[in-house]
């Protein structure tokens, strides 16, 4: 094994461990691979660099902002909000809708601003359908990964594999040709989510959810229990809360939120989140050894009659926040609330928030007032988990952004223009007719997913270059090539979605791909199946959190931790699996 092999498999192996360990920024990665490249000499410049010319980057890009200009028109979030009608107070009813809808939708714009929308609207239905958000947010993003699977615009992954097909000389990969394999997944994979999302996912609480609509005139805030407090070894039923006018919403212990039970007795530390009346909680705090918790950058003083609520924040997947720490974000100065916790991946984190440094779909529970709030809903930072986003909608132009996305696929389809030039020609329109503005646009963009593509694509290429690929197709083919093409598939399709789940689809997609075309010559076979196989694996990596990026984003709100993806996701990733190789050589033969 050459040294150049030795240091391109140390780099993937590194970039593997940071993804696991989500301690590292996943565009950091990417850079830090093609430094590693380029320090060492696998790849000359223009070879390191040629990720960022990459049609798929391109491509990419461009679909974030015809996404963001349809997102724009305010299509989005309507049919998000009308799903509450249509549901008519029926949790089964508004399941099916949704799931539909997002599946549809997501074949044709990018799943997560569909997801994002979608969550606000299903943390409201639950509030009046009084149900747990967790039964309805983990098949929601689901959905979007079954019906972005379907077309070449559904997922950025699918874009990726049909660039590189087209640059390994395979040709690129059709607007429909994916829906072949496509339909079949989402059809069983629809049939598992509607059956079973009820009956095997947990319910599990978020501070939010449990909050009454009137308590927004009312004082909330939290009580801290002192070694000193008679409350200690009590139950909450035998404390003084059930017989004032306040009441206890939540009891967080360590780094959980625990399900009231008035048997519960209580602990030092414990944390209890209350409302009620200002002078009532005042009393509670002079006769029965509480302390009044005070936001985490918060003033200890002396607390004033106005109407509090508390509400949920989500960190946005473009937020500028993301990397800082709580105590630098400003929120006390620019907005005047307070933070008390931070929720991330399922754990509560309510100790020295404020070095903690943010990540795309935390969850800030915050207190303020109710017109901070309305101005919060406004942020482009931070998603209100409270109704659905408002933010401003030109929805008399939607014509517009349908006739342009309707013209990109039809184009596409017969394949008369590049995928590539046409998504920069619906950019062009965008601007013109003043969907967006040349500012929002390039906020649109995901800079860091371009950025970890890139590098990515840089790692395959010298994985190719240097023959490790070559090396690994070797060691497949000895392990299990004597039983046949179909077997292997089946080998290679678990690998990949195997490192799907563990560093996210598009860097699977982009180092699986050429080694799916060289695996294929090597076997004397059509590299097709392959190459599909790339796909579909990449695209439904749903065991677990990281494998996919709305994963990430329902995680907070829904409450989950990294055991539900995989009891609830697995069993859907075998079966999508099963049906995606049985397929893929009756469509695409060898």
């Amino acid at each position: 094994m050459s040294f150049e092999i030795c240091v391109v498999f140390l780099t993937l192996l590194l970039a593997v461990v940071a993804f696991v360990s989500d301690r590292v920024r996943h565009d950091l990665i990417g850079l830090i691979v093609m430094v590693v490249l380029g320090l060492t000499g696998i790849l000359e410049p223009d070879q390191l660099l040629h990720g960022f010319g990459n049609r798929a980057v391109v491509t990419i890009g461009a679909m974030f902002v015809l996404s963001a200009a349809l997102t724009r028109t305010g299509m989005v979030s309507a049919l998000g909000s009308k799903l509450t009608e249509f549901s008519r107070g029926s949790p089964t009813r508004f399941l099916v809708f949704s799931l539909v809808t997002v599946c549809v939708m997501s074949a044709f714009i990018n799943n997560t601003p569909v997801v994002l929308v979608f969550i606000p609207a299903v943390l409201t239905v639950c509030a009046k359908v009084g149900m747990s958000p967790s039964k309805f947010l983990m098949p929601i993003s689901f959905a979007s990964m079954l019906g972005g699977s379907c077309t070449l615009i559904g997922t950025s992954s699918n874009i990726l594999v049909s660039s590189i097909s087209e640059s390994a000389g395979q040709g690129a990969i059709s607007m429909f040709e994916f829906s072949r394999v496509g339909i079949l997944l989402l059809i069983g994979g629809m049939v598992y989510l509607l059956l079973l999302s009820f009956r095997l996912l947990p319910e599990r609480v978020t501070i939010a959810s449990t909050l009454n609509p009137d308590s927004a005139k009312q004082y909330v805030t939290q009580v801290h229990l002192g070694t000193d407090s008679n409350l200690i070894g009590r139950t909450l039923g035998e404390t003084p809360f059930g017989k004032s006018k306040v009441s206890v919403v939540e009891l967080i212990r360590g780094e959980r939120i625990r399900r009231l039970d008035r048997q519960t007795p209580l602990e030092v530390g414990d944390i209890l989140l209350v409302r009620g009346d200002l002078n009532e909680i005042l009393e509670l705090d002079r006769q029965h050894s509480v302390t009044i918790t005070p936001g985490s950058s918060s003033r200890v003083g002396e607390l004033k009659r106005v109407e509090m609520t508390l509400f949920e924040l989500m960190v946005a997947p473009d937020s500028n926040l993301i990397g800082q720490r709580c105590s630098s974000i400003g929120l006390r100065e620019d907005y005047d609330v307070s933070i008390f916790a931070i929720q991330r991946r399922g754990r509560h984190h309510q100790k020295e928030i404020g070095e903690i440094e943010l990540k795309m779909g935390d969850i800030l529970l915050v207190r303020g007032s109710i017109e901070e709030a309305s101005r919060l809903r406004n942020s482009k930072d931070f998603i209100l988990l409270e109704g659905v986003h408002e933010q401003r909608e030109e929805r008399h132009k939607a014509p517009i952004a349908l006739a342009t996305i309707g013209a990109i696929i039809v184009l596409a389809s017969f394949g008369l223009f590049p995928i590539s030039v046409l998504s920069l020609a619906g950019v062009v329109v965008v601007l013109v007719a003043r969907l967006l503005t040349p500012r929002e646009v390039y906020r649109a963009v995901d800079w860091p997913v371009l950025l970890l593509i890139a590098g990515m694509i840089s790692l395959g290429d010298a994985m190719a270059m240097t023959g490790a690929l070559d090396l690994v197709a070797s060691q497949l083919i000895a392990a299990v090539g004597s039983l046949g093409p179909h077997i292997t598939l089946w080998v290679f399709y678990i690998m990949t979605g195997a490192l799907s789940l563990l560093i996210l689809n598009k860097p699977a997609a982009a180092l699986m791909a050429p080694l799916a075309v060289i695996l294929a010559h090597q076997l004397n076979v059509e590299p097709k199946p392959f190459v599909m196989a790339v796909a579909f694996a990449a695209s439904t990596a749903m065991a677990t959190p990281m494998g996919y990026q709305t994963n990430l984003l329902v995680y907070g709100p829904g409450g989950y931790n990294f055991k539900d993806f995989v009891r609830f996701g697995l069993p859907l990733n075998i079966f999508v699996g099963i049906i995606a190789c049985a397929a893929i050589p009756l469509v695409w033969p060898f």
